[in-house]
């Protein structure tokens, strides 16, 4: 029996792991594309419910208003275009190393899948499963980038696992609450500057021959043919909760509240190095080592109002509070006890703001259209980083739902962010100090599919 749930559980993080989103393209890191139905609205309807089992995620309590047994199941692809420009690299105590390419489009395409149920036990109790990403980080730069002593490649994801419960306390009003799961794990590499590094330790007399002997081997600041690479990769099982609440102001009017609790992880793996030239084979700060590294993913809290106009057109809005602050740093502590590796970030906290209409056309068809503005939890281009260069996000969404039968529904959506072009003035901490400068701009193009059936 045991073998069996283990089977079962990874075949589900299998399911999950096929989408690896940069950035969730939401705030931070965080995913809010979760179903299909509100990537139509820019999921302004989301807090007061969908309609199909996938709208569980968002609020546990919109179970309430389902019958018997549904199936949410879908896939949305993102296709983002990152670009970097005006690119300059310099290091402390030497000056001015530019040189490499802006990186080509650090944006990954991806899948990101979603599978939510939902099943009456009576009346007024539902119970459903979700299996989701709620966050996700992944940009790839082109080897040789002028700020490849920042980042390569940056990889975060998370699975959640959501069992989840509602109940309906009178006709107007329902609550629930769900589990979150939460598998987490971390892909991070960085070039390393050889020969900064040789010639830093040539100033300290650590190189017999000074800088002679560094220039002979090539060791020359930002020189990409002597670099070397850093890679930290780690993992980690955490687990949080999630509350809601539906209430029916009138039979036009609904409001919805939820909050989702702040999740820690504790990622342990490796940190290892390669391509090291012998000359720094020494360095013990360039040993192989196993370390651990914290995650504080934010706690989440979402107000909506959805408004039946008459009998074909629908208006709602949904603000969502985002915790961001709990992510101040990213530190990695080394178990060989040498320097942890750390990179301030000082976010604050974000605020979304979205509002959708929807016009039923008929029994069978549905249209949707949403607008949300996304607010960046980066303070400045000081705390810009390469690994997440985040900025302000403005969605454009249009979507439809189409139901085939009684049993069964298709949803499609369609979204266009556009990043607010931002600045970088960043500086990498500890004895090696690289600052790189130049401007990002971007923009996302995510297409959606859901199935929705009724058993």
């Amino acid at each position: 029996m045991e073998h069996s749930i283990r089977a079962h559980v990874r075949i589900l993080l299998g399911v999950a792991a096929l989408g690896l989103p940069i950035s969730g393209l939401a705030a931070g890191f965080a995913i809010t594309e979760q179903n299909a139905t509100g990537l139509g609205d820019a999921y302004a309807g989301a807090t007061t419910g969908n309609g199909h089992a996938s709208g569980q995620y968002f609020n546990p309590a919109t179970m309430a208003n389902l019958s018997g047994t549904q199936l949410s199941a879908g896939l949305i692809d993102i296709a983002p275009n990152i670009q970097f420009s005006n690119g300059q690299s310099s290091v402390a105590g030497i000056g001015n190393i530019t040189n490499g390419n802006n990186g080509g489009n650090a944006g990954e395409q991806a899948w990101v899948p979603n599978l939510f149920l939902s099943h009456a036990l009576d009346a007024r109790t539902r119970v459903g499963f979700g299996l989701s990403v709620p966050y996700g980080l992944a940009t790839q730069y082109q080897d040789g980038w002028v700020g490849r002593y920042h980042a390569l490649t940056s990889q975060v994801q998370v699975i959640n696992l959501s069992p989840s419960l509602s109940y309906r306390l009178s006709p107007t009003l329902s609550i629930g609450a769900g589990l979150d799961a939460q598998y987490a794990k971390a892909n991070l590499s960085s070039a390393i500057d050889s020969g900064s590094l040789c010639y830093g330790a040539a100033a300290h007399g650590q190189v017999p021959g000074g800088l002679a002997t560094c220039n002979a081997y090539g060791l020359t600041p930002g020189n990409s043919q002597v670099d070397g690479l850093a890679r930290v990769k780690g993992h980690d099982w955490a687990f949080g909760w999630n509350i809601g609440l539906i209430y029916n102001i009138t039979p036009d009017t609904r409001l919805g509240l939820a909050y989702r609790a702040a999740v820690d992880h504790k990622l342990k793996g490796q940190v290892t190095y390669s391509h090291i030239p012998a000359l720094l084979a020494s360095n013990p700060q360039l040993a192989d080592t196993g370390a651990s590294a914290a995650l504080d993913l934010p706690a989440m809290a979402s107000l909506g109002v959805s408004q039946r106009l008459d009998r074909h057109w629908t208006m709602s809005g949904d603000l969502t509070w985002t915790q961001w602050s709990r992510f101040s740093s990213l530190r990695v502590v080394k178990d060989n006890g040498q320097p942890d590796l750390v990179t301030t970030e000082n976010w604050r906290d974000t605020m979304r703001y979205a509002v959708g209409l929807t016009f039923r056309q008929n029994e069978r068809l549905t249209w949707r259209g949403g607008l949300a503005l996304d607010q960046t939890p980066v303070p400045d281009a000081r705390h810009r980083t390469a690994r997440l260069p985040g900025s302000d996000r403005t969605w454009l969404s249009l979507g439809m739902g189409y139901r085939v039968s009684p049993q069964l529904s298709w949803d499609l959506g369609y979204t266009y962010i556009l990043f607010r072009n931002v600045s970088i003035n960043n500086t990498t901490e500890g004895s090696y100090q690289n600052t790189l400068t130049g401007q990002y701009r971007g923009h996302v193009n995510m297409f959606g599919a859901q199935a929705n059936y009724r058993f």
